[in-house]
């Protein structure tokens, strides 16, 4: 009698854990780049004019206007662009931020960020780093009007867009 009570019992609370469990999946591990050495890093990812010049050159790519950018802080630049585009224009902001610490954007800055879209009355933000997104940073903006460009991505567009420069050209 002892093992059917022990049984039912571990029915019982085996079914509870697997109700219990979250129903989300994992997030797929982040693709990292890798140069050989450091000087086949872009001038773009290590100099931070380079850098605003081309995540301007970037965002002019899906047709935003830019009209004005400022430096935070030495690391973090804000753009302000504009989408003439009739119906789904408006006003965008971008934040670039250049060699994040521990080449991590994590999810309190993004979530700054997104209430600064959100404050400013802006249609989209897109947030550029030279870094990557942390695992929360990017379930944070789930369904939000932000876009994330980490670095991989940044690279991809710039070479999509046939604007890619490496340190070699």
């Amino acid at each position: 009698m002892a093992i059917f009570v022990i049984t039912f019992a571990a029915f019982i609370i085996g079914i509870i854990l697997i109700v219990s469990l979250k129903k989300v999946s994992p997030t797929p591990p982040q693709e990292k780049i890798h140069f050989d050495s450091p000087a086949d890093v872009p001038l773009y990812l290590r100099d931070p004019s380079a850098f605003k010049d081309k995540c301007i050159q970037f965002l002019e790519k899906f047709n935003l206007e830019y009209v004005h950018s400022v430096w935070a802080n030495d690391r973090e630049l804000e753009i302000a662009m504009n989408d003439e585009t009739p119906v789904v224009g408006g006003a965008y902001l971008a934040l670039c931020i250049i060699d994040p610490p521990g080449q991590t954007v994590n999810a309190i800055q993004v979530k700054g960020f997104l209430d600064t879209v959100k404050g400013e009355g802006a249609s989209r933000g897109i947030f550029i780093t030279t870094g990557y997104f942390s695992d929360e940073a990017i379930r944070s903006i789930d369904e939000e009007p932000v876009e994330l460009v980490d670095v991989v991505s940044f690279i991809s567009y710039l070479k999509r867009f046939g604007i890619y420069e490496s340190p070699s050209s």
